[in-house]
């Protein structure tokens, strides 16, 4: 069973592994997520990358899509960064897969481009660290939160039980302690609902 929504640790057995479009060591039984990070989007070979990236996404193992989107303090120019998150976006609901984002001070983008879009694949903001009233703004549009090591403690009441997920990200932290500290009335909750999330994107 899959219970972190996104991790960088290539040996993890139970994780969403992100990578990006040249990773070429793949390994059976492990589920990814590929995409290229904000903070990527600005190498002189985007458009090849992109290219790659359309032809690793229709793997079985690939589970999502991801990470990508926006960050106004690191990558490429934001028109750029957009461009490229589009790209991610369509690819997302071309393959039936959820959309794992990257978002650093850029959320009236997500959220704009979101209600643009009007996406039938489940999205996923990884490492939420916003406050109570970011939360009910992005999840009253039905977009999930994964929590990580750090949080904000009062954002969690805030954030529907079925909207939320836990991750490892770059944490040494097993999966299970980050999951008993954001749902510690119910720990299980967080894979639950990534298990269900799994389920009802398209085979």
């Amino acid at each position: 069973m899959i219970l972190d929504t996104h991790t960088h640790n290539l040996l993890s057995a139970d994780g969403i592994i992100s990578v990006d479009p040249l990773f070429d060591s793949f390994e059976h039984g492990k589920h990814y997520s590929v995409g290229i990070h904000p903070w990527l989007t600005g190498q002189d070979n985007i458009e090849e990358t992109m290219s790659m990236l359309d032809n690793i996404a229709t793997r079985n193992d690939v589970a999502a899509i991801g990470e990508t989107g926006i960050d106004r303090l690191r990558g490429a120019s934001e028109e750029i960064q957009t461009h490229i998150f589009i790209h991610h976006i369509k690819l997302a609901e071309h393959t039936g897969k959820p959309l794992i984002i990257h978002c650093v001070k850029a959320l009236d983008i997500i959220l704009r481009l979101h209600k643009e879009h009007r996406p039938s694949s489940p999205w996923i903001i990884h490492g939420f660290r916003g406050n109570a009233e970011t939360a009910r703004q992005i999840t009253s549009r039905g977009i999930y939160l994964s929590l990580g090591e750090k949080f904000n403690p009062d954002a969690i009441l805030n954030i529907p039980p079925h909207l939320l997920l836990a991750e490892t990200d770059e944490s040494h932290t097993s999966i299970n302690s980050i999951a008993a500290a954001i749902s510690p009335a119910d720990p299980t909750l967080p894979f639950n609902n990534l298990k269900r999330l799994l389920s009802t994107c398209k085979k």
